[in-house]
C-alpha cells in the first residue's frame, strides 16, 4: 500500500508516493535504465474491503498524475474496482495477462512495438 494521499496529511502522504516512485527510477536508471524512454503498465487499486477508504483508487490517481507530470507514458492500465487481480508480466516482451476472479483480460497494448534498449521498464 503506497498511501499516497490521506485526509489531514495529503502533502506528507503525497511526499511519501514521490519519494517512493524517485527511488524506484533512480534506481532503474542506476541500472542503466534511460529515464527518457521509461514507459509504464499500472494494475491494482481495487477496492478490496468495503466499508473503508478508498486508498487504491487514490494511489491510481497519484500515480496517473505523477507519470504525466514525470512524462512517462502510460501504455495500459486496470486500476480500480472490487475484484483481485492476479498479473503475470513478461519484462523482455512487456506482454501482461491479468487474471480477474474467472475471467482472463489480455492486455491490449502487448503488441505495441518495444523500443530498442536495454529492456528496463517501469510498470
Amino acid at each position: 500500500m503506497l498511501l499516497a494521499h490521506a485526509s489531514g496529511q495529503t502533502t506528507h502522504r503525497t511526499l511519501s508516493g514521490i519519494n517512493a516512485m524517485e527511488l524506484l527510477i533512480n534506481d532503474l536508471v542506476k541500472l542503466g535504465a534511460d529515464r527518457t524512454r521509461l514507459r509504464a503498465k499500472a494494475f491494482g487499486g481495487s477496492r478490496m474491503i468495503s466499508g473503508l477508504s478508498d486508498i487504491g483508487m487514490q494511489n491510481a490517481n497519484f500515480l496517473r498524475e505523477y507519470l504525466q507530470q514525470e512524462g512517462i507514458q502510460l501504455v495500459t492500465h486496470s486500476l480500480g474496482g472490487t475484484l483481485a487481480r492476479n498479473i503475470r508480466f513478461w519484462p523482455g516482451t512487456g506482454r501482461v495477462l491479468q487474471r480477474m476472479t474467472d475471467a482472463i483480460v489480455q492486455d491490449t497494448a502487448a503488441n505495441v512495438q518495444m523500443p530498442k534498449g536495454n529492456g528496463l521498464e517501469l510498470f
